[in-house]
């Protein structure tokens, strides 16, 4: 399966995603906020990156924009409780993949390999 960096400074929400995503096979690695987001993706390769995008600090635009930067090639994933249409337009038309709303459905994992299929052509 595939190597995730999460980016969640909520610790409840950081755990329950790492815990389902590795349930569902995926290796996951967590860091709580946007700058250790930005320290991990520079130290190593992940496949996917899931990010919140109401954090203290660097919210999770910033944080993309700036990862995006260092690694264009990856598939990013934005969560969050607070989802507006503009938000989503302005995510997806910078190049994130998917938006997903907070509280996570039961599809959720699905959702993950579903994205993770269309940016490789296979699951990672």
């Amino acid at each position: 399966m595939a190597k995730i960096l999460i980016v969640e400074d909520h610790d409840a929400t950081r755990i329950t995603l790492s815990r389902r995503l590795q349930k569902a096979g995926h290796e996951v690695t967590t860091v709580s906020s946007g700058y250790a987001g930005l320290e991990k993706i520079r130290e190593e390769d992940f496949e996917l990156v899931l990010l919140d995008f109401m954090m203290k600090g660097m919210n999770g635009m910033h944080t993309f924009e700036q990862m995006k930067a260092i690694r264009p090639d990856l598939p990013y994933i934005m969560i969050t409780a607070f989802a507006h249409s503009g938000l989503v337009k302005e995510f997806i038309g910078e190049g994130g993949v998917d938006f997903i709303v907070k509280p996570f459905g039961e599809d959720f994992e699905e959702r993950i390999d579903r994205n993770l299929a269309r940016f490789y052509g296979t699951a990672a």
